[in-house]
């Protein structure tokens, strides 16, 4: 069940990557799903960008998001190495190993 959890992690941040916006919902259900508390500070900053548009975050914040998003999902439940958040100009990619 742990590879359906991590495969469905995968695609979900995928999907969140595509869209044109962030979305906590998605962050909140891996975390879920995951068992993952996640961690306060980064969580508080992810929560605050609910449904603001990539391109309308300043390139310091967007080329960050993926270490706030990964401090937010380490734990044991999650393998965060097969699952790297990179930043990629305007926008976010999802790299899997």
């Amino acid at each position: 069940m742990t590879d359906l959890k991590m495969l469905s992690a995968q695609a979900a941040l995928v999907k969140l990557f595509d869209q044109d916006y962030f979305s906590i919902c998605t962050i909140d259900k891996i975390s879920k799903m995951m068992g993952i508390k996640p961690e306060r500070e980064a969580y508080q900053i992810l929560n605050t960008l609910h449904c603001v548009h990539y391109d309308q975050m300043p390139a310091d914040l967007l080329q960050a998001l993926p270490e706030l998003i990964m401090r937010v999902m380490q734990s044991p439940a999650l393998d965060a190495s097969r699952i790297n958040i990179v930043s990629e100009g305007s926008s976010l990619k999802l790299v899997k190993h």
